[in-house]
C-alpha cells in the first residue's frame, strides 16, 4: 500500500515585528471563507521549497534540512514592492544571495523526498475535521506540483503572501533578519497549517 503523501513547505519564519505588520495589511483583504487571516494555523512566512512529500519520511526530511539551517547563518532581508499574483497580494523582497543560496540547498537536498504530483487529500485540512474550513483548491494542489520546475532555482522570486485580494497601499520598507527555518503541512491557499519541526539558523 503506497504511503500517504503530505503537501509540505519548508518556510522562513519573520519576527514578531514582522509578523505584527504583514497582519495589518491581511486584515485589509478578504476574509474567510473566499480568504484567510493570519494566526496559529496560517503563519505568515516566506517559502523556500514545497512539495509532495511521503507523509513516513517526515523524520528523514528533517533530519536532511537541520544540517543545512544550523550551518546557515541568520539572513539579512529587506522588502521590495507589493505586488499582484493572480487572486493574491504579495510583499516581494529585495535580490539576497545568501537566501538564494539557501533555498538551492534545500531544494537540491529534498529532491529525493519530492513525489512530483498529489491531490488534495494531502493538504493538512483534508479529513481533519475541521468544519470551518474548505479543502484545498485545485490551483493550491497546481502550484505544489509544479513548485520545483515553475517557481524554484533560476525563477524563486521570495515573499510574503499577504492575503486573497487587491491591496490598494504602498510597499512597506522594512528591513529584518531572519532566522528561524520551519518545515510546515500546508492547507487552503497554501497556508502554513502546522509547524512539525523548527531550526535557528547558525549564530557566531
Amino acid at each position: 500500500m503506497t504511503d500517504p503523501l503530505l503537501a509540505l513547505s519548508v518556510v522562513l519564519r519573520l519576527p514578531p515585528t514582522v509578523e505584527e505588520t504583514v497582519g495589518q495589511f491581511n486584515n485589509t483583504l478578504e476574509g474567510p471563507p473566499n480568504g484567510f487571516r493570519f494566526n496559529a494555523r496560517h503563519l505568515p512566512h516566506i517559502t523556500l521549497v514545497q512539495q509532495f512529500s511521503p507523509s513516513d519520511e517526515i523524520t528523514s526530511i528533517s533530519e536532511a534540512i537541520r544540517p543545512i539551517a544550523t550551518n546557515h547563518p541568520p539572513i539579512r532581508l529587506a522588502t521590495a514592492d507589493l505586488r499582484c499574483r493572480g487572486t493574491a497580494t504579495v510583499l516581494t523582497l529585495a535580490a539576497n544571495r545568501s537566501l538564494d543560496t539557501l533555498h538551492r540547498r534545500l531544494m537540491d537536498q529534498l529532491a529525493e523526498f519530492d513525489m512530483g504530483a498529489g491531490n488534495e487529500n494531502a493538504f493538512a485540512d483534508a479529513n481533519a475535521g475541521f468544519v470551518d474550513v474548505e479543502p484545498a483548491r485545485a490551483r493550491d494542489v497546481a502550484w505544489v506540483t509544479r513548485f520545483r520546475t515553475a517557481a524554484a532555482y533560476d525563477v524563486f522570486d521570495p515573499h510574503i503572501t499577504l492575503g486573497l485580494g487587491v491591496l490598494d497601499a504602498s510597499a512597506p520598507s522594512i528591513a529584518f533578519d531572519a532566522s528561524v527555518i520551519a518545515l510546515c503541512t500546508l492547507g487552503r491557499f497554501c497556508t502554513c497549517r502546522q509547524v512539525l519541526m523548527s531550526w535557528k539558523l547558525r549564530t557566531g
